[in-house]
């Protein structure tokens, strides 16, 4: 349930003075958040930013008593969103809710209008597996299936987006490790990407490893083939890691993350860590975040920020294996 601070004339006026006035910023920061808090997530509604990103949201505005409103802006792969957030002001009230895209989109989008240098990491503390699925419209019923298909060039591989984690990690696994050539087919987004495989209009679906695949595979409306995780998933015991499949340096994981603007006062930044860590904590939350066999991490804002460097190094690597280019 959102919560909507009811304000009177008197405290804008007072509020619009403070602004105004020197030193009025530690006012402001100490007071955080007394507006609207907007979330722009870059992925179509249903996927993994948007049921983490509307969880986060919902529970933000009850802990803060200000409304959290949250808008999707899909397109390029969270490209759109990211730029609309890079250029917003460093107030906190603007925050971008988003994947390892973000990092992924350093080396595979030069064009993209923003760089990494413009965001403030404020949180990374959600990650789940890769993992491929095939449609049951088919005859692949395995890896070997998988193969003898792209052998034969009939293999179109679904996913969230061009420069989505999914995407690049199974290009690795398809070009680089099986070398097994497939037709790639980018979706606006997690949900979209899934209904796609159900109807019949890819072969195979690359995407990260959260609800909405166990449930696909579990009530038999898809075929799990393999996870990208050191072990098996919880919510998928039935599906084979690539290592139990024969190829044990296939590895990959997605995260979601918060970031604001560069520039955004620390104290807010640490104010919004702190909630969303604390948040994600609390029973309801944690229990749909299992459910979902999705990974929380606590981390603070230093550390979300190392995360983030780091993993655009990695990402870059493999971008540049696969020989992936997006304009």
């Amino acid at each position: 349930m959102r919560n909507i601070a009811k304000q009177s004339i008197v405290p804008v006026l007072i509020a619009s003075f403070l602004a105004a006035a020197p030193g009025s910023g530690n006012a402001q920061t100490a007071t955080y958040p007394n507006q609207r808090i907007n979330f722009i997530i870059g992925f179509a509604a249903g996927g993994f930013a948007d049921t983490i990103g509307r969880w986060v949201a919902a529970r933000l505005g009850e802990r803060t008593g200000q409304t959290v409103v949250v808008q999707n802006m899909e397109g390029g792969g969270g490209i759109r969103a990211a730029r609309r957030v890079a250029s917003a002001p460093p107030d906190g009230y603007t925050i971008l809710v988003t994947t390892t895209s973000l990092a992924i989109n350093e080396s595979l989008v030069p064009d993209r209008g923003y760089t990494a240098a413009q965001f403030d990491a404020v949180a990374l503390p959600i990650s789940a597996p890769e993992s491929l699925s095939a449609s049951t419209k088919g005859s692949i019923k395995t890896l070997a299936d998988l193969f003898a298909e792209a052998k034969a060039g009939k293999v179109f591989m679904g996913s969230a987006g061009i420069g989505s984690g999914s995407h690049i990690a199974a290009e690795y696994f398809f070009k680089v490790l099986a070398k097994a050539p497939v037709k790639h087919i980018p979706f606006p987004g997690g949900a979209p990407a899934m209904m796609g495989l159900l109807q019949g209009d890819v072969t195979v679906l690359a995407a990260t490893a959260t609800g909405n695949i166990s449930r696909a595979v579990n009530s038999g409306n898809t075929i799990g083939l393999a996870i990208a995780a050191a072990e098996r998933s919880p919510i998928l015991p039935k599906v084979p890691t690539f290592a139990e499949s024969g190829y044990p340096g296939m590895s990959a994981s997605s995260w979601v993350g918060f970031f604001a603007p560069a520039g955004t006062p620390e104290a807010v930044l640490a104010k919004l860590n702190s909630e969303i860590n604390a948040l994600l904590q609390e029973p309801e939350i944690a229990k749909r975040i299992e459910t979902s066999g999705l990974q929380t991490t606590v981390r603070s804002r230093a550390d979300s920020a190392k995360l983030f460097s780091a993993d655009i190094k990695n990402w870059s690597t493999m971008v540049q294996a696969v020989g992936v280019a997006k304009h």
